[in-house]
């Protein structure tokens, strides 16, 4: 085979599995796109490791109330040992004949062995602490609070994907539409370059529609590069590789207006909010965290028992001078605080203004969240209607289309009709497709508003 032959085959083939790559790539669905989002989001990621640490924290606090074992050993050699001071009463107890007048007074004695060694266990542990036993629910509720961290970045990242989502399903439908305005103007061109060259109509006419076809491509083109910039955004947003193409479903303008014709209202449900959640878990770790500074008042008592195997020679551990010996001591460690120079009484009375701030958030963390669901809820009724009339709108605008295309045929409107019916045809359809997207982002807003953002998990 010639190497042309064999260069023209290769690019045939890498061209046929492009195209097979493209036609079997994943299409995503809302609820595809939501999924994967959970489970790849760099940032939520990063709060599971929160709650995951919040756990083990938990567990360490745990850890101090079991019994706490352990053990030591060491082995000595004293190099110079260590001397005792005594009077020298060796000379005065010998009779006064036998006695040496120029004795010293005091004499040394060296005390030890050469070597020395230990080894032992020691076990301690807690009876009455009712700090470490707070302490422990303060963890718990650290935990607590972790787990509902990672439920709010859940939700925040459903939020931002689903926003995004809808805003490229709303686009691309608007490049569709502007694809066939354009294509209708194409074919509009064509038929008055033919009647030009018949000379039934001025070269102006020609150049005006070219003018608003050229308009139109340029509209479409900027349309399709925000297209592209929002399907980044989105990948960014599902953990999706930047570098490769995705491909979302398109919308359902039938299954969309079934669903705006519902115009389901959802009832508030303040349990609902994670945040207000939050807000409750933090009152409850402020109650505790007084609880603590009220327990340090408290006496602590505590277990303690040691024993200890002990060694001495003078050789390494053998002959005359090795003696082995055990001890072992058991007892109550008991803890009273007495005096704080009132820093304790203090601290309580931190935490006591802290949980009047908390009741004071609680109150208005309730006003704004119910003045938010009103909001989003009065925001989708506008929308809703925006969408009946944008939509009413749109075929009204086709239908002046065809009706001035028709009459530009039967010689009844100007060139100038045939343009305005069309710039007038494509506002219709950028108006729709954006009432299409804020009802869209209106939706989202009142389910967020209203405690039921993971019910976008199950739409379709």
């Amino acid at each position: 085979m010639k190497p042309q032959c064999i260069k023209t085959a290769s690019l045939i083939f890498v061209f046929l599995l492009s195209v097979m790559n493209l036609s079997s790539q994943q299409i995503f669905t809302l609820q595809q796109s939501l999924e994967y989002a959970v489970e790849n989001n760099r940032n939520l990621k990063k709060s599971h490791y929160d709650k995951e640490k919040a756990a083990f924290a938990r567990r360490e606090v745990l850890g101090a109330l079991f019994p706490q074992i352990s053990g030591s050993a060491n082995l000595n050699d004293n190099l110079k040992k260590s001397k005792f001071i005594m009077p020298n009463f060796i000379n005065s107890m010998l009779p006064p004949s036998a006695q040496d007048p120029d004795a010293a007074k005091y004499m040394t004695i060296e005390m030890g062995t050469n070597l020395n060694a230990n080894a032992g266990l020691s076990l301690t542990q807690q009876i009455i602490n009712f700090s470490l036993f707070n302490t422990l629910e303060i963890a718990k509720a650290a935990e607590k609070m972790a787990a509902l961290g990672v439920e709010s970045s859940e939700e925040e990242v459903i939020y931002q994907t689903a926003n995004l989502f809808y805003a490229i399903q709303s686009s691309e439908y608007a490049v569709v539409q502007m694809e066939k305005s354009v294509e209708l103007v194409s074919k509009m061109l064509e038929a008055m370059e033919v009647n030009y060259k018949n000379g039934l109509v001025k070269k102006i006419d020609v150049d005006r529609l070219k003018v608003n076809l050229v308009n139109l491509t340029t509209q479409k083109s900027t349309m399709i590069n925000r297209v592209d910039v929002q399907k980044n955004l989105l990948k960014l947003q599902m953990g999706f590789e930047i570098n490769n193409p995705i491909k979302i479903q398109p919308i359902s303008i039938a299954l969309f207006e079934e669903k705006a014709k519902s115009n389901v209202r959802l009832l508030f449900d303040i349990e609902g909010q994670t945040s207000y959640r939050l807000l409750m878990e933090k009152c409850n770790m402020a109650n505790l965290q007084k609880k603590s500074a009220v327990f340090e008042n408290l006496p602590i008592l505590s277990l303690m028992f040691n024993y200890q195997y002990s060694g001495m020679s003078d050789e390494f551990f053998r002959g005359e001078t090795n003696y082995w010996y055990p001890t072992s001591v058991v007892g109550l460690n008991l803890r009273v605080p007495i005096f704080s120079g009132g820093s304790r009484r203090a601290k309580i009375h931190q935490n006591s203004m802290e949980i009047r701030k908390n009741q004071e958030e609680i109150e208005i963390l309730e006003q704004s969240l119910n003045m938010t669901f009103i909001n989003a809820q009065m925001k989708l009724d506008d929308a809703h209607n925006t969408i009946i009339v944008q939509r009413e709108n749109q075929n009204l605008a086709e239908e002046v289309f065809a009706v001035t295309e028709n009459n530009y045929a039967l010689g009844l409107s100007s060139i100038s009709d045939i343009l305005n019916a069309s710039q007038s045809l494509v506002q219709a359809q950028m108006s729709y497709a954006n009432a299409l997207n804020d009802y869209l982002k209106a939706h989202i807003e009142q389910l967020k508003a209203s405690g039921h953002l993971h019910n976008l998990l199950n739409e379709k």
